[in-house]
C-alpha cells in the first residue's frame, strides 16, 4: 500500500517540477537546433584547407565545436530525460495509490 504521505510528496514534485521539466525541454530543443549553425561554421574553416566537399564535411565533424556542441546537446537531454522519467515514476506512484483507493472502496 501507498502512504498518503507518499502521494502528497509525489504530487509536490509534480507540481514543483513542471516549470524545471519545461526549461529543460526547451533547452535541449534549442540545443538541437545549432546543429546546422555549428557545422556549417566548422564546414566554412574546413572549406578552406579541403578540396572537396567530403573531406570539409568530415573535417567540420570531428572539429572540436562540433564535438562540444554534441556533448552539450547529450548533456542537456539527460537532464530532460532524468526529468521525464523521475516525472513518469511521481506519476506512476500517483495512479497506483488512486487504484488502491478504489479497490478500498469497493470491498
Amino acid at each position: 500500500m501507498i502512504s498518503e504521505e507518499r502521494v502528497e510528496k509525489s504530487l509536490v514534485y509534480l507540481a514543483e517540477s513542471d516549470e524545471p521539466y519545461a526549461h529543460a525541454h526547451a533547452t535541449a530543443k534549442a540545443i538541437e537546433k545549432e546543429e546546422k549553425i555549428v557545422k556549417a561554421q566548422a564546414f566554412i574553416n574546413a572549406k578552406r584547407l579541403y578540396d572537396t566537399i567530403a573531406e570539409a564535411n568530415a573535417v567540420a565533424e570531428s572539429s572540436r565545436e562540433y564535438h562540444a556542441w554534441k556533448e552539450r546537446l547529450e548533456n542537456a537531454l539527460v537532464d530532460f530525460k532524468l526529468l521525464e522519467n523521475k516525472r513518469e515514476t511521481e506519476k506512476v506512484i500517483w495512479e497506483t495509490w488512486r487504484t488502491e483507493q478504489a479497490n478500498l472502496r469497493n470491498t
